[in-house]
């Protein structure tokens, strides 16, 4: 990603067109339609996809999954930014618009 953390906190990020997620025996399941790559998440994992809407700022998905799990928001954050990190990678997550 672009930037330090700072920075990376406060971009927001969406869930790209063209991905199908299934739910299928407690794993979440991404399929890119484009060339049908694939890509498992875990219940957290999944949780963080759901609030990858465009509308939300990285910091606000972490200090969400700070109230819901009894976790240090260094530990949160730092994981928050990898996962993001490797969506976006994998071209599952890209930067909202404006």
């Amino acid at each position: 990603m672009s930037g330090g953390s700072d920075t990376v906190l406060a971009e927001r990020v969406r869930r790209e067109e063209g991905i199908l997620a299934q739910e299928a025996h407690g794993q979440t399941v991404l399929l890119r339609l484009e060339d049908g790559g694939y890509y498992a998440l875990d219940e957290v994992g999944a949780m963080i996809w759901e609030l990858c809407d465009g509308q939300r700022a990285v910091a606000e998905i972490v200090a969400l999954l700070c109230e819901e799990f009894d976790v240090p928001e260094r530990i949160v954050q730092a994981d928050v930014l990898e996962f993001i990190d490797d969506l976006r990678r994998e071209r599952l997550l890209v930067l909202a618009a404006g």
